[in-house]
């Protein structure tokens, strides 16, 4: 071929690739663009997730401690309501109790109406709240229906612990504050108040039997929340500094202790009660108020805690958002100055991604270009092409034999003959995948080509790479099919590289270490 046919087929080459080369830029502008974008607006969504998780837990936290609120004021109603007679301060107690009660209520009900997602929960909790608006709450004395009441709200706020997904917080400080604050707390100050209830119901300052057995049985369920708030907390103190909650802790223990010196003392191992049912009311109620200050501390901590996590979260969102934008500046600016600047690297760039790393061939990318611009050229130029598959012979049992280091420096060795076999500048080698490899010459007869192909598979075989388990030879040999295409005669690269590869089929059947010329067309 001539030296100025061989020069238009690489300026088209050439100039495919400048034309190219703006879209490059563009891409890879845009993909990291885009990437940023997929990146931080993950980021973003996750961490705007975890804001709404922990504003649920915000508010569910929020109608729970105003349940718990409501309930300790019926706890002691329920007390006060139990006493055979009630002095004046007693009465004056329980006209103040029955305030606070309507006015939790009221303020439970405003907080009942942030609860997001589960529109039937709200509306059967504020459904409940309104069946005490006509004061059957306040006006029915009966302790069971009072501790039902009471048991309801408890089974609300459990309700509300999953619903708004406190109880499914993943730090373990939290949860252990959450497991306290919605379950053993709430629990252990009931079976007190159920105790303090029981004792001022007594007649004649004397407990009946069963009323006896009663308070063993909130005695023994109280020593069990209190094992397993005892064991609670001294994994949140081991992780987390929390001198605040071990005071209120400390007073919580001593005033279960003074509750349960009293059960002891006073209800279970004495005829008759010593003290009045006005005084048993105060201390009792002194006592769990101790370990409400308990639940009111853990509360306050774990409100303090999940506020700090959202504010943090939200601080992170906005960051996100500003890191996001200047990344996407900063990539565009950097490409620009790197597009102007830097062309012959963008070349270069070209470059790698047309060759192979181990054989430095072209790979099988840029021989798809090359081979589908040199038809046309070919047609164009009225040249012939020739092109040549090569394959290695028995290679698979090679690598098996000496390893796959040794099978790479075989392809080195197939590649470096290929390579310098090359004497113009429109013939290219490549390595098309594996152990095969690919050859494109322009200009070139029938008997050239055959010539050229076989003085390429004599080179192999004379590097003499020891191949033992070849039935071809002592070396390492090739295979190659080879077709020589006249200018009009296929004009289908699928065609031209279907015809080669049959007959390097043929090379094979006929015992390898050979050239076979597809000449069915001619």
């Amino acid at each position: 071929m001539s030296g100025g046919g061989e020069k238009r087929i690489l300026q088209d080459i050439n100039k495919n690739k400048k034309n190219k080369n703006f879209a490059y830029f563009v891409a890879l502008t845009v993909v990291p663009v885009f990437a940023i974008i997929v990146m931080f607006s993950y980021a973003f969504f996750h961490i705007r997730d975890s804001v709404r998780f922990t504003s649920h837990e915000i508010t569910g936290l929020r109608v729970i401690a105003q349940i718990e609120r409501a309930v300790f004021n019926i706890q002691k109603l329920r007390g006060l309501m139990c006493m055979e007679n009630t002095d004046e301060k007693s009465i004056e107690n329980i006209k103040t109790i029955k305030e606070n009660i309507s006015k939790d209520l009221a303020i439970l009900k405003e907080y009942s109406k942030f609860i997001e997602n589960d529109t039937s929960l709200k509306n059967e909790l504020l459904k409940y709240i309104d069946s005490f608006g006509n004061h059957t709450l306040l006006e029915n004395t009966n302790y069971y229906y009072l501790t039902e009441v009471i048991h309801d709200f408890m089974r609300f706020s459990s309700r509300l612990s999953y619903h708004c997904k406190l109880i499914l917080d993943s730090n373990f400080n939290s949860y252990i504050l959450i497991d306290n604050i919605v379950f053993l707390l709430p629990e252990l100050i009931e079976y007190n108040g159920q105790i303090r209830a029981v004792a001022l119901s007594t007649q004649n300052s004397a407990l009946a039997t069963n009323q006896r057995e009663y308070i063993k049985t909130q005695e023994n369920k109280i020593k069990e929340k209190l094992e397993k708030l005892n064991y609670n907390l001294s994994l949140y103190y081991e992780n987390r500094n929390g001198n605040e909650i071990k005071d209120a802790h400390n007073g919580a223990l001593k005033a279960q202790d003074a509750i349960i010196e009293l059960v002891n003392n006073e209800f279970l191992n004495s005829e008759n009660l010593l003290y009045e049912a006005s005084e048993i009311y105060n201390i009792t109620t002194k006592n769990i108020d101790s370990i409400i200050d308990l639940y009111n501390e853990s509360l306050k901590k774990l409100n303090i805690i999940l506020e700090k996590r959202l504010n943090k979260d939200k601080e992170i969102s906005i960051f996100i958002i500003l890191a996001g934008f200047c990344s996407i500046l900063f990539i565009i600016f950097i490409n620009v100055l790197f597009y102007k600047r830097n062309r012959k690297f963008i070349n270069k760039i070209e470059e790698l991604t047309i060759t192979d790393a181990m054989t430095t061939l072209h790979n099988r990318r840029y021989f798809d270009l090359v081979f589908d611009n040199l038809l046309k050229s070919q047609k164009r130029a009225r040249q012939t092409l020739a092109f040549i598959i090569v394959d290695i012979d028995h290679f698979k049992q090679y690598n098996d034999t000496y390893g796959h280091q040794a099978g790479d420096n075989a392809l080195k060795t197939v590649a470096n003959c290929l390579k310098n076999s090359l004497r113009r500048d429109g013939d290219f080698a490549f390595r098309l995948g594996g152990e095969e490899f690919g050859v494109l010459c322009t200009g070139l007869d029938d008997s050239q080509a055959f010539d050229f192909a076989d003085g390429i598979r004599k080179k192999v075989e004379e590097e003499k790479v020891e191949h033992k388990k070849s039935t071809v030879s002592r070396y390492v040999t090739i295979s190659m099919g080879l077709i020589v295409v006249k200018p009009g005669l296929v004009n289908s690269v699928n065609d031209v590289y279907r015809y080669a590869d049959e007959a390097l089929y043929k090379a094979k059947k006929n015992g390898r270490n050979q050239v076979v010329v597809y000449n069915e067309m001619q």
